[in-house]
């Protein structure tokens, strides 16, 4: 069984911070366990690649996970 996960994570703030705050807790709480691979933002979007331990992963809500060459490669006939 793999001990990480590669993730693709996006949250955005227009109305409340609240999501990307807690992203910003979550990426100090997990430090090198959530290594962060990308991250763009286009200001009121944010999205990161991450590699992290399944556990750490498992905090992310499931609804903030997205498909992405990086997290699901094989959904893009990539290997």
């Amino acid at each position: 069984m793999p001990t990480t996960k590669r993730i693709t994570v996006y949250v955005d703030h227009v109305d409340s911070s609240a999501d990307f705050d807690w992203m910003r807790e979550w990426l100090a709480k997990w430090g090198e366990a959530a290594r962060v691979e990308s991250y763009s933002t286009g200001g009121w979007e944010h999205i990161w690649d991450i590699e992290a331990t399944v556990e750490a992963a498992e905090e992310i809500p499931e609804d903030w996970l997205c498909a992405s060459d990086w997290a699901t490669h094989e959904t893009f006939g990539k290997p």
